[in-house]
């Protein structure tokens, strides 16, 4: 445990300063809740004076009465007792356990709050990893392990009776039953802690083959859940190695897609992206166990240089020396495509976009269709809104409806409509998701019926020419007249400006990017908010522009990376015919360097071909280089 800690104070001196002033507030009884991992933070702290009251609630929000009965904090009690040796931790730990166990009642209806199964699912965790930092100090008396066994004991008994449909789908039955399974190895074995632990294996094994995506990817599609699910299973594979306890037929495999995923998720700069329900948190030391469990190199390469503070905690100093010995091998291809959740990641040259076009994702879910992050140079350019609260009301819905994502909104509606603050009352569904990389291109489409109740289609095309110039064309499909407007969301790191009609440009440290829209009407500028954290929110700048359009319509962004450049409209011709191609079927484009061709609808009848600026091609979706004297590249057929 020492070298543990000079290895944390060497390599992660900011998050062991961190650690240290959370143990040292709590231990003076002053709490909030400013970990990476904290589900809810609160940055301001709540104060007990005389004892602690672990029921209580500031405010209409619940969420601090969850957090405060989960015991984070006991981690890091322990973490600071392994840096300093400082036996007024180990004491803190004993004197709130004593305090927790004497006040908060299962049997007590005024507990329920501190009662939930997803409460008493982290506690078991973080119990169990608190604990054992104390193994040698005189603070852990035979009677304060007696106190705790009965405790898990209690908290194991009573996991073994929650098990519903609810349960199955939600990844509050993964995170309890996880902590089932920390409590059934923690404790003396018996044939009863053996009982809790074969149902627990049972039920994650349900519950991982229920919950996630052949391609990796967690239903409920909020990147934050996604990775505390990963948690939990990061958990039971360490344990299950530690300990010799073999894992279910396919498990380590199913952990292995969960990992990939998160891994290929993540932003350059090592933060998971703010889909759904999310934070803007870095993830990296989850990315960092994923590389020492299973010895892969491309997820050593996406880590930190050594093993950064939480990874080294959970997995140990030979871990951290066996991580840091490991190849690095950066993901090779330029698109990461997830088709069953409707998932892709660009990542080229320090440029990152990640998109989405499938299932909302349950509660945690946002009217998120078609939407895309872009990332360059080290910061987000355009961005998700994040999530701000649970608490029911307006500021709920303003960082869920879809005018909070970049995408279409069509006559000022939401694709899906919420009832509540979990519950959605109007649904939708995504189609035409795919995905494809050739001669340097990427190509990423995918459509949703969120607005087929009046009648519109939506299908949006994301081509990247290069790492510097991306390409988004949107269509939209009806048998009558509508309103499309495109919502663009900056970076709160930048300034935006735009000239009112089709041009905006941010501006930033890191950035200077151009971008053009073509086919809009006008563009208007507008205050947002931004919720990188729970409970907090600055002021971003949003853009919107506006098009209307009797059957059909398309726009066409350009962001260009690398400064202005040039983009227009050029016609697209019949080769057979030797006349226009209608702009309502095809497009042509001039953008940089580069003559791009997009359909909307089939054109070659019967036997066609286009003439874009004398060169001859066929397909639906077809670029061109200025050198190109060929039939350029087809990424849509």
């Amino acid at each position: 445990m020492k070298e543990t800690a000079e290895y944390a104070l060497r390599y992660s001196p900011d998050e062991c300063a961190k650690v240290l002033k959370t143990a040292d507030d709590a231990a003076r009884m002053v709490y909030s809740f400013t970990l990476r991992w904290d589900l809810e933070q609160m940055q301001t702290p709540v104060v007990f004076n005389d004892k602690i009251d672990w029921l209580y609630q500031p405010g209409d929000d619940a969420e601090f009465v969850y957090a405060f009965n989960r015991m984070r904090h006991w981690i890091c009690y322990g973490e600071a007792y392994a840096m300093t040796g400082d036996e007024k931790y180990a004491q803190a730990f004993v004197r709130e356990l004593r305090s927790w166990t004497e006040s908060v009642k299962r049997s007590d209806p005024s507990c329920s709050k501190a009662w939930r199964s997803i409460e008493a699912g982290f506690r078991m965790e973080y119990w169990s990893k608190a604990i054992q930092f104390f193994r040698s100090s005189p603070a852990l008396t035979e009677e304060v392990l007696d106190i705790f066994s009965a405790s898990m004991a209690e908290h194991a008994e009573f996991i073994m009776t929650v098990w519903d449909s609810y349960n199955r789908l939600s990844n509050w039955g993964i995170i309890s039953n996880h902590g089932l399974f920390e409590a059934s190895v923690i404790l003396p074995e018996t044939s009863r802690t053996l009982e809790w632990r074969k149902e627990a294996l049972r039920r994650l094994d349900l519950e991982l083959r229920m919950q996630v995506y052949d391609d990796g990817v967690h239903w409920e599609q909020s990147a934050m859940y996604h990775n505390e699910v990963l948690q939990c299973f990061q958990d039971v594979l360490i344990l299950s190695r530690h300990c010799g306890i073999e894992l279910p037929e396919g498990m380590e495999e199913r952990i292995y897609k969960l990992s990939y995923a998160s891994a290929l998720l993540q932003k350059p700069d090592g933060s998971e992206p703010m889909s759904g329900d999310s934070d803007d948190i870095d993830q990296r030391d989850l990315t960092e166990k994923s590389a020492w469990l299973f010895s892969d190199s491309m997820f050593r390469a996406l880590g930190e240089e050594h093993m950064t503070f939480d990874a080294l905690w959970d997995t140990g100093l030979d871990a951290a020396t066996e991580y840091e010995a490991l190849d690095k091998l950066s993901p090779s291809e330029l698109v990461a495509s997830f088709p069953d959740s409707g998932r892709a990641v660009y990542r080229s040259g320090g440029t990152y976009i990640s998109f989405k076009d499938g299932t909302l994702g349950a509660g945690h879910g946002h009217a998120d269709q078609t939407h895309f992050d872009l990332f360059a140079n080290g910061e987000d350019i355009l961005t998700d809104a994040g999530r701000f609260t649970y608490v029911d009301g307006p500021e709920r819905y303003e960082f869920k409806n879809s005018e909070a994502h970049n995408v279409i909104t069509i006559d000022g509606r939401n694709s899906y409509i919420p009832s509540d603050s979990w519950a959605y009352s109007k649904m939708s569904r995504a189609y035409g998701f795919s995905v494809k990389e050739k001669d340097g291109f990427a190509f990423i489409q995918g459509g949703h019926l969120g607005y087929s109740d009046i009648g519109v289609f939506v299908s949006r095309k994301i081509v990247a020419l290069s790492p510097d110039l991306i390409v988004i064309s949107d269509a939209f499909y009806s048998d009558g007249k509508h309103r499309a407007i495109s919502n663009l969301h900056f970076s709160e790191t930048g300034s935006v400006w735009s000239d009112g009609v089709d041009t905006l440009r941010f501006t930033s440290d890191r950035n200077d990017v151009w971008m053009k829209v073509i086919g809009g009407e006008s563009t208007e500028l507008y205050w947002s908010r931004i919720s990188r954290h729970y409970n907090q929110a600055v002021r971003n700048m949003s853009a919107r522009t506006e098009m209307s359009f009797c059957g059909s319509g398309s726009m066409l962004t350009v962001i260009s990376l690398s400064g202005e450049i040039r983009a227009e409209r050029v016609p697209v011709m019949s080769a057979f015919y030797k006349r226009e191609l209608p702009p309502s079927a095809i497009e042509g484009y001039r953008i940089g360097e580069y003559l791009l061709v997009v359909s909307h609808y089939e054109w070659g009848s019967p036997t066609d071909s286009f003439v874009i600026e004398g060169r001859d091609g066929w397909g639906q979706t077809v670029v061109f280089r200025e050198s190109d004297e060929s039939i350029g590249t087809v990424l849509e057929y």
